[in-house]
């Protein structure tokens, strides 16, 4: 097997597009911009069995006050996993077969980093991801993560009938209530709400800086946008950001709006029948590692998937860790990118 940098965005895409498991956040655009404003080397790693492009593993470099991190994603970017992503051929290989090549793609890609000499390593895989032995037999630690999924190819009165019944019952009033829901590019309404949120200086990190999340949704426009939920009288009384690639995903919410109505609940159900109508097989929602927003979302009887984030670090990279995040969260305050 073979390693090399990828520099061929097409190359990139189009392997993206065909694997079962590439996101939105793993196409090219998204990528360097997410380099851009991170401060870090984006390292588009190809792994190669032959001729044949068997692996993509986008890795993320940053030296930082002598420091060095390797990512994958890096933080402060609300991509909640990245790591390597296989082949579509991959899924439909014998057990043997996966373990020798994840354990050729493993070494190839971990002499890579060896190169890169980091104090700090952290890759959070996607969900469909779940062998991460050779990362383990590696000496690094793994931590289980969470996110809640729902199988749209289910009707919609299975569905419904499957929500918490309380629930049901906030829905049905909300339904004559005349809310309004607007899809837009304009985010401007939703990073406030999420900015004034973050200002509690209890919270360890940011939201994503705005300038990032304007040029994602230029970048994307049919793929990332803005939902708010309005009342008769154009008060806003809820509001997401969505992503619609390959599965429609529930991005970032806002904290409860100040109302009389069930804004949050009712915007996420119309996104469910808006993401079922236009074909999505599923629909993810992200918070299933937040304690605060996990009974909230449970109640939408959602399937909870795991996935496995891995981490190394040395007595540097422990402390570099913590003392990152609290920079960046202070230097995005000071500039008025919150």
């Amino acid at each position: 097997m073979t390693v090399s940098i990828i520099e061929d965005r097409d190359t990139w895409d189009t392997f993206i597009d065909e694997s079962p498991s590439g996101l939105l956040f793993h196409r090219w655009d998204y990528l360097h911009l997410t380099a851009r404003y991170t401060g870090s080397r984006f390292l588009p790693y190809g792994v190669y069995k032959g001729n044949e492009l068997a692996c993509l593993f986008p890795l993320f470099f940053r030296r930082m006050y002598g420091v060095n991190a390797v990512f994958s994603p890096p933080p402060l970017t609300v991509i909640p996993f990245l790591g390597c992503v296989m082949n579509r051929g991959f899924t439909r290989l014998k057990q043997s077969k996966k373990e020798s090549l994840l354990g050729m793609i493993a070494g190839e890609i971990q002499e890579e980093i060896r190169g890169l000499s980091p104090n700090y390593l952290s890759v959070s895989f996607v969900p469909e991801f779940n062998d991460v032995r050779h990362y383990l037999w590696d000496r690094c630690d793994a931590r289980i993560r969470y996110t809640y999924t729902i199988d749209l190819t289910r009707s919609i009165e299975d569905l419904w009938n499957n929500l918490h019944y309380k629930l049901r019952n906030k829905l049905k009033k909300e339904e004559n209530a005349g809310l309004r829901l607007e899809r837009t590019g304009d985010i401007s309404t939703l990073h406030r709400i999420l900015a004034d949120r973050y200002r509690d200086p209890a919270l360890d990190i940011p939201p994503i800086d705005r300038n990032y999340l304007e040029d994602l949704v230029h970048t994307y426009p049919d793929r990332i946008a803005a939902y708010y939920l309005y009342n008769t009288e154009d008060e806003l009384v809820g509001a997401v950001a969505a992503q619609e690639y390959r599965r429609f995903l529930l991005w970032m919410g806002t904290p409860k709006v100040e109302t009389a109505h069930a804004g949050n609940e009712y915007l996420q159900w119309l996104l469910i029948q808006r993401a079922k109508t236009e074909g999505y097989q599923m629909f993810e929602n992200m918070g299933a590692n937040n304690p605060d927003l996990a009974f909230f979302k449970s109640r939408f009887n959602p399937d909870l998937m795991m996935y496995f984030e891995i981490e190394k670090k040395d007595t540097f990279g422990a402390v570099s860790e913590w003392a990152y995040l609290a920079f960046v969260k202070r230097l995005m305050m000071a500039t008025g990118r919150v």
